[in-house]
């Protein structure tokens, strides 16, 4: 592996290039030095590509007194193909290049280190002219890193892998932020409460304030996602509640808490997809006021499921529903966690005003029955005594949509179902087709448990 570093050996390249064999040193890798000629056409003025050239030389002397291993080659034009061969893709540990200093042709708006991220074949360090990265990656202090988290997307993944490589090189404090829209989140967990703005801080009385409940699902979402971070530092996860352009907000609380460098994961859209879908990383990128991170999906590690250790059960109180529960109780084992769900199926008369703390309450007169019923489907023998038990009544038009907002609040590790081909008159029994609708549209494992 090396630490590959672009230069056209200005003043920016140059402090680029002294946090990249700085690294290289660090890592014990060597750097590979890639000269830009971004003034000189690939065919004309062979007389100022060697004097470039010589300069390049110059540069790899001076590298050579920071890392053991420079290894200068001269590049005509500032083509990503031609600097990001195949060879160097295979190589390459990181890609190091200057935040600004770049020319731009007037067809060509993006800036070298936006190509090179673009091009994604490994992280991109985009650095800017303050001393912060420099003193960290001397072992002269911590590192204050913004590091993107959406709970939902794989990019995440990407983003704090090498925020653990980050981590090993040196102590940084991490500010986990998630840009997230309160009203699709609320939408997502099923919480139908209005938001009651008088008991919100004067300074989140707006239409952005997070609902509490919504607020304590997203942290646990995060740290979920953020695992254990080794390493000196620490961890803070940040809301950042916000409607439009997620850069935007990202680069708000970068500014707003000093952070020094911002890591964002990517997705390699290309063409029309990027001009319809837009791009957070590039946004960053470009916009930031200090150094930025652009990871590639390619460098993730592959997440690692643990065993369950906590379920939801769907319950509609027939046989199939019982040993749904005796299945998960024997798969989450003593310890773990299992919550039954009963969901009243809303019929047209049923539907009213959404006015309560999670979501719709089972019809009056009910609630208090369905949960009693609930409760009664607990297991009494020693090893389910040893597990923890919750249960919940709700109501809504669709069984299947209520059940995957209820794993969402949760955040249950598996859903059991349990399904019969005998036809049983019960209210509200599950039908097959609701398995099925679980299978395709839930984000959590789904078991489907047979009934004998």
């Amino acid at each position: 592996m090396a630490i590959i570093c672009a230069t056209n050996l200005s003043a920016d390249a140059a402090h680029a290039a002294t946090v990249a064999a700085t690294l290289a040193c660090r890592l014990g890798e060597p750097l590979l030095l890639l000269g830009v000629d971004d003034e000189v056409p690939d065919t004309e003025a062979p007389d100022a590509l060697s004097a470039a050239e010589g300069g390049l030389a110059a540069e790899a002397v001076r590298l050579r007194a920071l890392t053991g291993t420079v290894e200068p080659r001269m590049l005509r034009g500032a083509s990503v193909e031609s600097l990001l061969g195949e060879e160097e893709c295979r190589s390459a540990r990181l890609v190091v290049v200057a935040a600004e200093g770049w020319r731009t042709s007037a067809w060509r708006k993006t800036s070298l280190a936006e190509r090179l991220a673009r091009h994604g074949c490994a992280p991109v360090l985009a650095v800017r002219r303050d001393t912060a990265l420099l003193d960290w990656a001397r072992g002269r202090r911590r590192l204050m890193v913004m590091v993107g988290v959406d709970p939902r997307s794989s990019t995440s993944d990407a983003a704090i892998t090498f925020l653990r490589e980050l981590r090993r090189v040196g102590g940084c404090d991490v500010l986990a932020t998630y840009v997230c829209s309160p009203l699709e989140e609320r939408e997502r967990l099923g919480i139908h409460t209005p938001v009651h703005v008088e008991r919100l801080d004067a300074r989140e009385r707006t239409m952005e304030g997070l609902d509490p409940l919504v607020e304590r699902v997203l942290m646990r979402e995060v740290r979920e996602r953020l695992g254990d971070l080794e390493g000196e530092g620490r961890v803070e996860v940040v809301l950042e509640p916000g409607y439009g352009r997620p850069a935007d907000h990202l680069l708000h609380v970068a500014h707003a808490r000093s952070a020094e460098l911002t890591v964002v994961g990517m997705h390699l859209r290309g063409g029309v997809q990027r001009l319809w879908h837009g791009s957070v990383s590039e946004g960053v990128l470009r916009h930031a006021e200090r150094s930025v991170a652009c990871i590639p999906p390619g460098v993730r590690e592959p997440r690692r499921l643990p065993p369950p250790r906590s379920a939801l059960v769907p319950v509609d109180f027939t046989v199939a529903s019982v040993q749904a529960i005796a299945q998960a109780c024997s798969l989450v084992g003593p310890g773990g966690r299992v919550h039954l769900l009963h969901v009243h199926r809303l019929r047209g008369r049923e539907r009213g005003p959404r006015d309560f703390h999670g979501v719709l309450p089972e019809p009056d007169g009910e609630r208090d029955v369905v949960l009693q019923r609930l409760w009664q489907q607990v297991p009494r023998d020693p090893v389910a005594r040893a597990v923890h038990w919750s249960v919940e009544g709700v109501s809504g038009d669709d069984v299947a949509v209520a059940i995957c907002q209820a794993t969402e609040r949760e955040g249950v590790d598996l859903v059991c179902v349990g399904t019969s081909a005998r036809r049983e008159v019960v209210p509200d029994a599950l039908e097959e087709a609701v398995a099925r609708q679980l299978v395709l549209r839930c984000r959590k494992p789904v078991m489907v448990v047979p009934s004998a």
